[in-house]
């Protein structure tokens, strides 16, 4: 053990005379901080909107009041009153941003149609949807390989072409020892700076103090564990620090660039889903189509999903709000299949990719650092699907006032039912993730350990 550390201290003085090594992890620590300081600023810019909301419909109430001074028709409050559904981060979400910068956090509702409001977003720079945004999970996924990388390709090699090695070997210690010391002092770098970076995230984020702060840390040590049995089987190859450079280099490429890509088409011609944009279509023209067809029609197909209302008055006028909004809500049902189809389609590409994310522990990874903030694909449909039953709500509130012609006053306003959802880590995602990466991590050290004893350490 006295040799372990003497090596190790070793690795220690050869670490701060590498000046290019120090800036390295300076830049890589400074990095960090800035995908710290863009997740929160940028999940607080989200909070910030998300409280205007509420003033909006606010004023667009006292807008219907100065239009409306009296008692008035609900067709014309249900048409021009807008109101939100709105998604709330978890505070991690600033950790691990994931669908939060493609998916709308925030649904504009009136009591029209609801596929057309469902799917309507802001409008958002492609380029940067293509590129991602750039907070801590980022950092930990996807730079963080090309530090241990840096700092291991040329673990033995370099003493092995300096003449060292020789020299090394030749005293009374094992090239296990060797091995081991270097690798530990390495690892010791790596995770400093990821616990670092983690913590200092935790702080900024005032995340939550449970059990997601263990889970975070394993998955961040697991990941960079693998990166590091990756480095310790290119070392076992005992080739130069060019072909270890080029090689680990390769393999980045390989497991978080080229995989996720095959991964992801493979996936897509696998399960693929419904174009949104035929669903819009589709609905579009079932609502247009409801001002040709007869009342009568489009009345008897209501009736028939909302019997309660059948003992209502014939429509004998030209227009009247409650066909109206009949027929929005039958073009909703009119593509609801679709719409199932769509969502279920999501669903199951992502259960597919979770199935096979063991091929890249760089999407399993940020798969599971995502479901642990509550940011990944089936948070986002569990805020769509709670978006469609406030709907649903909306529409149960108005239809009294339309099928009973009940005059809606200014105080029917506050009786209105809102809506709200904060996201919930999916814990059981994420701690398969954590599984997944310890198997990953046992099998290249094994495959590691098994090289080095198979071709001992040769000096030369």
């Amino acid at each position: 053990m006295r040799i372990f550390w003497l090596l190790f201290s070793y690795e220690w003085r050869h670490f701060r005379a590498a000046k290019g090594l120090v800036l390295l992890c300076a830049l890589l620590l400074l990095t960090g901080l800035y995908g710290i300081y863009y997740g929160t600023t940028e999940i607080e810019r989200q909070r910030q909107h998300l409280t205007t909301l509420p003033e909006l419909t606010r004023r667009n109430v006292e807008e219907l009041k100065v239009k409306f001074p009296g008692p008035a028709d609900a067709g014309d409050i249900g048409y021009y009153h807008t109101t939100y559904a709105v998604h709330h981060p978890d505070a991690w979400a600033a950790l691990s941003l994931g669908q939060r910068d493609v998916n709308p956090y925030y649904v504009k509702l009136r009591l029209l149609g609801l596929q057309n409001q469902l799917y309507a977003t802001d409008n958002t720079n492609p380029m940067k949807v293509l590129s991602g945004n750039f907070d801590l999970a980022f950092v930990l996924v996807y730079l963080f390989p090309l530090l241990i990388i840096a700092l291991s390709f040329n673990l033995l090699s370099s003493e092995r072409e300096e003449g060292i090695l020789t020299l090394l070997l030749a005293q009374p210690v094992s090239s296990g020892v060797v091995v081991g010391a270097k690798l530990a002092f390495r690892l010791a770098v790596v995770l400093g700076l990821a616990w670092l970076l983690s913590v200092v995230g935790m702080l900024w984020a005032q995340v939550p103090l449970d059990g997601r702060m263990v889970t975070w840390l394993g998955l961040s040590t697991l990941y960079c564990l693998f990166w590091f049995g990756v480095a310790l089987i290119i070392t076992a190859l005992q080739r130069t620090s060019a072909f270890n450079a080029v090689t680990l280099l390769g393999v980045w490429l390989l497991l978080v660039v080229l995989v996720p890509s095959l991964l992801n088409l493979g996936v897509a011609a696998a399960r693929p889903v419904p174009q949104g944009i035929e669903l819009t279509i589709k609905q579009r023209e079932e609502i247009h189509a409801g001002w040709d067809r007869p009342k009568t029609q489009t009345m008897n197909r209501f009736f028939a999903l909302y019997p309660q209302w059948r003992d209502t008055a014939t429509i004998r006028e030209r227009f009247v709000w409650r066909w109206y909004y009949a027929f929005q809500h039958l073009g909703d049902l009119a593509v609801a299949k679709q719409a199932a189809a769509y969502a279920n389609g999501l669903q199951q590409r992502y259960d597919l990719v979770e199935k096979l994310n063991l091929l890249s522990p760089a999407i399993n990874a940020q798969s599971s650092l995502n479901a642990l903030a509550g940011t990944d694909l089936p948070t986002h449909l569990k805020f769509q699907r709670s978006a469609t039953a406030y709907h649903d709500a909306l529409r149960a509130f108005y239809y009294p006032f339309l099928f009973r012609k009940v005059e809606f006053t200014h105080a029917d306003y506050a009786q209105e039912p809102t809506h709200t959802f904060t996201s919930q880590p999916e814990l059981d995602t994420a701690l398969r993730g954590l599984g997944k990466l310890l198997l990953s991590v046992g099998g290249v050290f094994a495959a590691g350990l098994l090289l080095l004893r198979a071709r001992p350490i040769n000096p030369r």
